[in-house]
């Protein structure tokens, strides 16, 4: 009888073990976000004119700018609008022009050095938003921003060399994406 009770509790061991060895080999690990396959579009090209230094603290003439919405991303790489042989990227979801007054909003905020004070502080670069600068029907500036971790690169010189921006830059380029019509993320 002893022995029954043991072969018994033993078996009714066994299987608890089993079932909470099975639910432990089920979890799921999160997947990896998919990797951005950026290509470069060779319709439309346009014309870079890199030769000049730029600089939105003493300000610069230009004929028209516009806003891309797109990912800017692939991985650990990332990418401007347009390359240095003038070709689109292939990621690319809306373009707008700005209206003068979107552009007089746009260079303020990257004019301003309170902008810049006190920025906020994250690590992941995925620019999804772009203003490209024509003159004379050439690229003479672009500027690439991630407003998730409040960062961002230019051609010209910013009010910030290191390209952290703070929650009211944050606040006032999410204002201009709205007005734009961009996607929110």
């Amino acid at each position: 009888m002893r022995l029954f009770y043991f072969l018994f509790i033993l078996l009714t061991f066994s299987c608890c073990k089993n079932e909470i060895e099975n639910k432990s080999t089920h979890i799921s690990l999160p997947t990896k976000a998919p990797k951005t396959e950026i290509k470069w579009l060779t319709e439309n090209q346009v014309k870079i004119n890199s030769k000049n230094h730029l600089s939105y603290l003493k300000g610069f003439e230009c004929d028209s700018v516009i806003g891309i919405d797109y990912i800017g991303f692939s991985g650990e790489d990332y990418y401007c609008p347009i390359n240095e042989k003038g070709q689109y990227i292939s990621s690319i979801r809306k373009k707008q022009k700005l209206s003068q007054e979107q552009i007089s909003k746009l260079n303020t905020i990257l004019c301003d050095k309170k902008m810049f004070e006190n920025p906020n502080i994250a690590g992941c670069y995925e620019p999804r938003l772009g203003f490209v600068y024509f003159k004379n029907n050439e690229v003479i500036c672009q500027t690439i921003v991630c407003i998730a971790c409040s960062q961002l690169e230019s051609s010209a010189e910013t009010a910030d060399l290191n390209g952290s921006f703070n929650q009211k830059a944050e606040l006032a380029f999410k204002k201009l994406t709205t007005e734009l019509g961009f996607s929110k993320n």
